[in-house]
This record gives structure tokens, sequence and C-alpha cells, in this order.
């Protein structure tokens, strides 16, 4: 054999060896994602039908209708989004919203509203608000300027006077806990949950995204989902001094994927993560190979990790109110009339959780305080069958499994009644609803 045939063998050799060495990389790498495609996720995904078919409508013991939708969600109007209203109305349809409430980041001291969106766009409420850097959130639901030099505490005052609303977002860092300006606080953030994944969660993410995308990226999200008890005690330990309300965050900004888009000198956009231009080339035959035509929102390529609509579906704030509107649904969020679900294992609409009388007739909804002499039991009802478990000031008093209602009697005993709704997930009991409380006095 001649010493040419000898090197080209021994370079084929040392090709298909580096070649069989990256499959058996990627097959190694990728294995617990193509498990999940074909075992885990399918199973999951059965459990969640199952409890779509046990499905029983309640009656209204209310006596008020709910809104179901989404607090601290970004737009365009942020540095770190792109959001349009071409992207997020469809996703907001689809997850069948009847509100959002904005929280872009303001652009400098002097924050002017209302800005972003506002109003209502084809029967969805959508109202501008702002996120400070501290995590103050603040919906002041007026038209005016608010003037960020004045101090938080200062600012938080004004807009609690003029009717406004005041709440802490990531509630897992240092806030003005005392404060008595702020009236609520996020019981649970998507990015909160994210903090406590390991280092490397979000390559996982996106590696999971890729082999799971479409079909099953609900469930990719819900690999994060981790009961925030932390951040519960202390809002139970908040509740003992005055009403803090209790909302979910869905902190959504659409901006964890890759993107391209053309400018108007026919140049191509690469948009990165967190929203930020990666590069501005002239079309190659890279762009001409990924590029189609552009969406509704300009972009002609996309790989997107967290969708305006997953994140609207991941989980949602139900209001019990007696219009929907801005002014009205922000009202009964002050009034504590709402619990959190995730809706992505099931819609929680019907859900309830009343105080009644001797005669079973509510005289109060979560949110409301109630003497304890005109109480003569607690009832929850639910659309699917759940394990109940009922605290007081933040201690469990009593817990059941797989029902449909739970009635708990006070006896006389006064304090701050919550509930927890679980979901019987495969073999596990799921967190499935946070309630606001019912204060018994």
């Amino acid at each position: 054999m001649s010493k040419t045939k000898k090197i080209k063998r021994i370079i084929f050799r040392v090709l298909l060896g580096l070649m069989l060495l990256l499959f058996i990389a990627f097959v190694v790498i990728t294995a617990p994602y193509w498990w999940r495609a074909w075992v885990t996720y399918p199973q999951l995904e059965k459990a969640r039908l199952d409890i779509a078919t046990r499905y029983q409508a309640p009656s209204n013991i209310s006596g008020i209708d709910s809104y179901q939708g989404v607090l601290h969600a970004h737009s365009y109007w942020s540095h770190d989004s792109r959001g349009q209203l071409n992207e997020i109305l469809p996703a907001a349809k689809q997850a069948a919203l009847d509100f959002i409430f904005f929280s872009d980041h303001p652009h400098g001291k002097l924050d002017t509203f209302p800005r972003s969106y506002h109003g209502t766009y084809d029967g969805i409420v959508m109202e501008s608000g702002t996120e400070y850097s501290s995590g103050l959130m603040i919906s002041p639901l007026q038209a005016g300027v608010l003037d960020w030099s004045v101090g938080e505490e200062a600012l938080s005052q004004q807009v609690k006077e003029a009717g406004g609303f005041v709440g802490y977002v990531h509630s897992e860092d240092e806030h003005n806990w005392d404060s008595e300006h702020y009236q609520a606080m996020e019981i649970y953030n998507i990015h909160t949950d994210l903090l406590d994944e390991e280092k490397n969660f979000l390559t996982q993410l996106i590696l999971n995204s890729m082999i799971n995308g479409k079909k099953y990226r609900h469930w990719a999200y819900r690999e994060l989902f981790d009961e925030q008890t932390a951040i519960l005690q202390h809002w139970d330990e908040l509740n003992q001094k005055r009403k803090i309300v209790g909302f979910a965050a869905v902190d959504a900004h659409n901006n964890q994927s890759f993107r391209a888009r053309y400018l108007p000198d026919g140049k191509v956009e690469w948009v990165g993560p967190n929203a930020k231009t990666m590069k501005i080339v002239d079309p190659g035959w890279k762009e001409k190979l990924l590029l189609g035509e552009p969406d509704a929102a300009g972009w002609a390529f996309k790989f997107e990790v967290d969708t305006y609509f997953h994140s609207f579906n991941f989980v949602n704030t139900h209001v019990f109110s007696d219009t929907l509107s801005s002014r009205n649904i922000i009202d009964h969020i002050l009034k504590g009339h709402a619990f959190i679900s995730f809706e992505s294992l099931a819609a929680a609409s019907g859900f309830q959780f009343v105080a009644q009388d001797g005669s079973q007739n509510t005289i109060g909804i979560m949110g409301d305080s109630i003497a304890i002499n005109q109480i003569a039991q607690l009832k929850a009802i639910s659309p699917y069958p759940v394990a109940f478990q009922l605290l007081r000031d933040g201690e469990s008093m009593e817990k059941t499994e797989a029902a449909y209602d739970f009635i708990f009697k006070p006896n006389g005993q006064a304090g701050n009644y919550r509930l927890v709704a679980s979901l019987l997930l495969g073999d596990q009991w799921t967190p499935w609803v946070y309630t606001n409380p019912i204060y018994l006095y």
C-alpha cells in the first residue's frame, strides 16, 4: 500500500472516530431530554388530561364574578424586552386572560403615564405600570408623571393616596417590609423560582426546548417549579401585622431567545438573550438559509425559550370583581379578593373560598375581615378533586385528599385562614392554588 493511501486511511479513521465521539457525546448530553420526551412528559400529560376529565362545574357561592390575568409583565418599553402588541395579544387570548398589568422599567427619574399599552384590546384589559430597580411595582391608574427623585417612600405614599397600586416584586430580595405604603407582594414569581436552579439550568432549558419545544414546552417550564416556602412564610408573618395581599407574577419578557429581523436598510439584526443586539450584518449564506418571511412582529427567524404564551399560561392571578376594568380589578386585588393558580396544570376558574353564616349564606370571601361570632364555617369548592390544606396564621390546621369541597368550622378561633389546593399529578400532590386569607377577628 502506498504511503499516500496509508495517510488517507489514517485520516479517514481519525475523522470517523471523531464523528463517533461527537455522536456519543450528543447522545450522553441529550439523553435526559429524550427520556423526558418519550417517558416523563407523556406520563405527566396523561395525568394532566386525566385531571381534566374529572371537571365538575362549581356553583357560584361567592356571589361575584371572577377574572383571570397576569401581573408584572414587560413590553418593548422595558430595556430588556422587544414585546409588541401583535405578540402579546395573541398569547393573552390563547391563555384565556382577561387582564394584563405591565410593570415596564422606567426610562429615567421622571416616569410618564400612561405608556406602553393602556386600554382594552380585543376584550383584554391592559394597564401600564412600572417596576423600579429596587423591586417596587406601581400602577398609578391615572395620567401623570411619577418623580422617582422624591424617594420610594414618598412616591409610594403619593400613589397609594391617589388610589393607585403599590406592591413589592421579587419578594426574595430585601425590601422595606415595615413600610405602611405598599399594599401587596408577590408570593410567586417565575424568575424568583429560577434562582434556586443549577447554574447551567438555562442551558438545560434551551436543550430541553430544542427537543421538547412545541409539544411539551409547558412541562419544560414546570421543571423550574419549587414551592416558595420562605416567601409564603414571610407573607404569613407580615399578615399578622396588617393585610398584605399576595399575587402571582409571570415576569414575562419574551427575551430568552435568538431572533433575527430585516432592517429598513436591508441589513439583518440578530437579537440574543435579554433582547440585546448581537450584531447587524449584510445578509449572507447563513441569513439566506435561516431567515424566512417575517411574522406579524417582523421576526424572520426565532428560537424562543420563554414565549409570552407559556409565561401567561404558567401562573395567573384570579380576581373576584363586579366588572372588568383596570380600576375595579385593582380595587378588588387590594381587598384581597384573589387567589393564584398554576394554569398549565388545570384551569382554576370556578375555585372559591368563602365564609358562611349558620344558614350557609356567604358573608365574606378571601380578603375580607369578619367577626368570629358571625361565622359558622369556611367553605371552599374546586372544579377538580384536590387535596385541601387549611392554614391559620401560617400553621397547618387541617388536610383532606381528593375532594371537590372543603368545610371547616373555626369554633371561635380567630386568625388569618388561607388555603392551598393541590392536584394529584401522577402519584404526587402538586400545589395548584394559593388563596389570600380570610381574616377572622
